[in-house]
């Protein structure tokens, strides 16, 4: 757990478990240690964190022979990389993330394991919004039909066709993933030459292709160097915003200052080569901004403070 979201996801466990939670952290952009995971035990994993960029290099840690369930969220996910469902039990996913869709709604998918456990005695109030099952205890399988409890709008319904109808003209889910790792080589090529930024999670096995995490990295010499970062990342994205080149590109608020960008099927590779060449103007002209003209030393390509 490297991720603002897996922590929302373990917080919420230890609201409803009855026994105590086992939580398998690591350094903020990396991905955990699987060893010590007891596959006996349910596992709840994000497997795609948006706002530090990590994601599971893979689940072959998991055995299919697995005790307990598997409950991975799919939110950004789905339809950006390979997913192998045989270990996963409950998935989740949003309509709005991978294929542009309208926010707010949501699927599941569950596996036989998953319905017997719903199945099971012992359950807990749950929101009838959120109730899976008949009063009888059974899967209430009508839900995974079309059925609802509380009509979404059609319009998002109709959205959501479109955005299919889309992705199998591009040639299906290997287009899409195909468009998400031109989307990465672009911004990989970009970082990987530019002396002044690089990725937020610094593990390349772990490291998500689609949800583009940055910070800036400069030669830091005095105190408070995090807070003039900051500024120059604020600096940034405001003469970005007043340009009309880029909005809502903030890391996320526990995250190193820095930029976090959607890279996802929808997304252009060409528009994301742009963006960079705007990016790197927009840092030319905060440095300018924000640091005493007699306290610039230029030095292999890099601005750092003398």
């Amino acid at each position: 757990m490297s991720d603002s979201f897996s922590q929302y996801w373990a917080n919420e466990i230890d609201t409803l478990a009855l026994a105590p939670q086992s939580r398998h952290i690591c350094a903020y952009g990396d991905f955990p240690n699987t060893s010590r995971i007891d596959p006996n035990h349910d596992i709840v994993l994000v497997l795609n964190g948006t706002s530090s960029g990590v994601c599971p290099p893979d689940l072959d840690w998991i055995p299919p022979d697995r005790a307990g369930l598997v409950i991975a969220d799919a939110v950004s996910a789905a339809f950006t990389r390979h997913i192998d469902f045989d270990r996963i039990d409950v998935l989740c996913w949003s309509w709005q993330k991978a294929l542009g869709g309208e926010g707010g709604h949501g699927m599941i998918a569950l596996s036989p394991r998953a319905q017997a456990r719903l199945k099971a005695g012992g359950r807990k109030p749950v929101a009838r919004l959120m109730r899976l099952h008949s009063p009888d205890g059974s899967v209430n399988k009508a839900f995974f039909g079309g059925r609802t409890i509380s009509t979404p709008s059609m319009f998002a319904v109709e959205d959501i066709h479109s955005a299919l109808d889309w992705a199998e003209a591009c040639g299906g889910l290997p287009a899409l993933l195909n468009r998400v790792a031109n989307n990465y080589a672009v911004m990989a090529d970009w970082v990987n030459s530019t002396p002044w930024i690089d990725w937020t999670c610094t593990n390349p096995a772990a490291r998500s292709t689609c949800s583009i995490t940055l910070r800036l990295v400069r030669e830091q010499l005095a105190a408070g160097d995090k807070e003039d970062d900051g500024k120059i990342v604020a600096g940034m994205i405001r003469l970005l915003e007043a340009e009309y080149a880029a909005f809502d590109i903030w890391s996320y608020g526990d995250a190193p200052p820095g930029f976090r960008i959607w890279a996802g099927p929808t997304v252009e590779a060409d528009d994301l080569s742009i963006l960079c060449e705007w990016l790197a103007w927009a840092y030319s002209e905060a440095c300018e901004a924000s640091i005493p003209p007699d306290a610039i030393v230029v030095r292999d390509r890099e601005l750092v403070q003398g």
